[in-house]
């Protein structure tokens, strides 16, 4: 019996208009992903979206005195793990505040779906200074605006009367290589667990 339905749904299917709709070129969903943008202001380089990168697009680069935090346009899969991860909130994958515009030509314009055309790969560079050894002057893999977030925030998250006696060692403790750290953290009376 299954057979015979069969054929005869074949049969007038045969003769039917297709069911399919023909979809605009401009069409983005709501959920569409792009090349991730950092936001300059809010990033440290603290290099948590390199770490997190499953494709290999983000990378840092420290040459000298100065680290480079890069997306590669051509590797990226736009999964969002690297803004997922961002203690900063500073990067975003997505077309904020677009709206889509009645002429599909308009929408590809503004888009500009032909940047990967070029010979060179779209990439989102945002470079940031390496901080120095207060003691040895040596160049620490870790950038100055980093560690001024992480001494703030430290000092926002602990009761007023332990962060005014903090202060002042977090700031020579900061800004010590690991090396001088060990050697002077007993003379400068800023150990660790002096405070616990």
């Amino acid at each position: 019996m299954s057979r015979i339905r069969t054929t005869l749904e074949l049969i007038g299917n045969l003769f039917r208009k297709p069911v399919t709709v023909e979809e605009s070129y401009g069409f983005l969903p709501d959920t569409y992903r792009s090349l991730p943008r950092r936001d300059a202001e809010k990033c440290t380089g603290c290099g948590a979206c390199y770490e997190r990168c499953s494709s290999g697009a983000t990378k840092l680069i420290d040459s000298g005195k100065l680290r480079t935090v890069s997306v590669d346009g051509y590797n990226c899969i736009f999964c969002g793990r690297c803004a997922d991860v961002c203690p900063e909130k500073a990067l975003a994958l997505s077309f904020e505040g677009m709206e889509a515009p009645e002429d599909d030509h308009e929408l590809v314009k503004r888009i500009d779906l032909n940047r990967y055309a070029d010979e060179k790969a779209p990439t989102e560079d945002t470079t940031y200074e390496l901080q120095r050894c207060s003691v040895c002057g040596e160049i620490m893999p870790v950038t100055e605006k980093y560690l001024k977030v992480i001494r703030q925030r430290t000092l926002d998250n602990l009761q007023p009367e332990t962060a005014k006696v903090l202060d002042k060692d977090m700031e020579r403790y900061l800004t010590a290589c690991i090396s001088c750290r060990q050697k002077q953290s007993l003379i400068w009376g800023t150990h660790p667990r002096k405070s616990v």
